[in-house]
């Protein structure tokens, strides 16, 4: 057997941890000397690990005295409260991953919007609450009865999303927000019309060269009058406002104003 101070430096923790322990009627020594001094033996060093193992992988100090107050096939108990473990892991990791998500849709939606567009991202998180995570993302979704060729749905499925960490969001973001900055200026002058050009080609690379499809998305997602924001941060005035820019763009280069 050896003395708590040993125990203590085999384990890690300190002799407080010990006494704790004991205390809560967690880990008893072995034997206790008259003169107080505590004793555990290779059972005991076994019920130690058992504790920290548990503590390690997210049990409470609680739920391991439970665990071993309750259990009378050990190896039954152990599986079963280990798969419960499990699950409860999955739960929430489920549930950061979904935090993660929204935390990055708001900062993109700030990024693009300022923090008027918060509104809106509270009335779109509330609506995702019960949506799966995929991957990290609530994915977009399309009615079946939209008129799109099986092609068109497997291009839209895979744009990049609004909260994502995918590069290409952070690539089309940046150009947004130039667009955003630029609202209080003609979308006919020559720093407007730079920016047109690099979201035009950007836009259309997404869409792998289908300028029909992107017409048609923009017009998917474009709000009715007084409506809320289909895409966050996408609202009717910013739209109307990439429109004239992008339109005044493609006649420039029609005319050969712009390559």
């Amino acid at each position: 057997m050896i003395r708590i101070g040993e125990l203590a430096k085999k384990a890690n923790i300190s002799k407080r941890t010990l006494y704790y322990y004991e205390q809560i009627e967690l880990l008893h020594p072995t034997l206790v000397s008259e003169n107080g001094y505590r004793y555990y033996d290779e059972h005991a060093l076994l019920h130690l690990q058992k504790i920290m193992l548990m503590k390690s992988i997210g049990y409470t100090l609680e739920q391991i005295k439970e665990l071993f107050q309750h259990q009378t096939n050990e190896n039954d108990s152990w599986i079963s409260s280990l798969n419960e473990q499990i699950k409860l892991i999955e739960q929430k990791k489920e549930e950061l991953s979904r935090k993660q998500y929204y935390l990055r849709s708001a900062l993109h939606t700030i990024q693009l919007k300022g923090t008027s567009g918060v509104n809106d991202l509270l009335q779109i998180i509330q609506a995702m609450n019960d949506r799966p995570l995929v991957e990290g993302i609530v994915p977009a979704q399309f009615s079946e009865d939209l008129p799109l060729t099986p092609r068109e749905k497997s291009i839209l499925n895979r744009l990049p999303v609004l909260g994502s960490k995918d590069k290409r969001m952070e690539e089309i973001l940046a150009i947004l927000q130039q667009a955003s900055s630029m609202m209080t200026s003609s979308p006919y002058s020559p720093e407007a019309q730079v920016i047109a050009g690099h979201l035009y080609e950007k836009t259309l690379e997404l869409f792998e060269g289908d300028n029909k499809l992107l017409d048609k998305y923009w017009e998917l997602i474009r709000p009715a009058n007084g409506e809320e924001s289909i895409v966050m941060g996408m609202d009717s005035e910013f739209m109307d406002y990439i429109d004239e820019m992008i339109s005044f763009f493609l006649k420039g280069r029609e005319g050969g104003h712009y390559k």
